[in-house]
């Protein structure tokens, strides 16, 4: 992150990155929206704004990444346990495969949205 900043344009950045509306963070900032234009013409706040937006991107991945293992883990306990009837283990797999069925790998999709979020940033003006 950029320290030619100062601390509105910083908070600025994060909060963008986070996909609050640029009118919402000149209100909270004090300031007008056209300021945050400008400041978005700014080299290095472009760049910061960029860094900031692919960890957050970086955070939902992994925190998607997170709720499928735990997700996967509890599905496997159920169908582990001896004591749940064959037909519950049953409608619990097919309705697990049902949701998965022709999804994306979830590291695929990740690496699609931060690629197509790179290939924006360079066509906005």
């Amino acid at each position: 992150m950029s320290t030619k900043l100062n601390e509105k344009q910083l908070i600025a950045v994060h909060l963008l990155a986070s996909g609050v509306k640029a009118s919402i963070i000149a209100n909270q900032l004090g300031m007008r929206e056209e300021t945050l234009s400008r400041w978005r013409q700014i080299d290095e706040f472009k760049e910061a704004l960029e860094e900031a937006t692919e960890a957050v991107l970086r955070e939902i991945d992994e925190t998607h990444k997170n709720l499928l293992i735990s997700s996967q883990d509890v599905i496997n306990e159920a169908l582990n346990n001896k004591e749940l009837d064959l037909f519950k283990k049953a409608n619990l797999a097919l309705r697990y495969m049902s949701l998965i069925r022709g999804k994306d790998d979830i590291t695929q999709k990740s690496s699609h949205n931060l690629f197509k979020h790179a290939e924006l940033d360079r066509f906005r003006i």
